[in-house]
């Protein structure tokens, strides 16, 4: 049962491991673009706030959190917050 667990989070892993890379074009494309959608934004760094879980996405969730913070500050430090409490304490 442990072993069926354990090989089901490896495969969600690898699937998150393998969509990185287009999570990763759609921030370069914000940032090239200079989207400022919150709601876009933010689902982007709740979904990467989640995959941190798995030691998945940090340095993607800080650079679309830097291009965030330099026309929405407030917003983007409740997302520092949130990554420090989870991930750095």
């Amino acid at each position: 049962m442990i072993d069926d667990l354990v090989r089901k989070i490896k495969s969600v892993k690898n699937n998150i491991e393998e969509a990185l890379p287009l999570i990763d074009n759609e921030i370069q494309y914000i940032i090239r673009n200079k989207n400022q959608s919150s709601q876009t934004i933010e689902k982007i760094l709740d979904t990467l706030l989640d995959y941190g879980q798995l030691g998945i996405g940090a340095e993607e969730f800080k650079k679309l959190n830097n291009y965030y913070a330099s026309f929405n500050p407030t917003d983007a430090k409740y997302y520092t917050d949130s990554y420090k409490e989870l991930y750095e304490d």
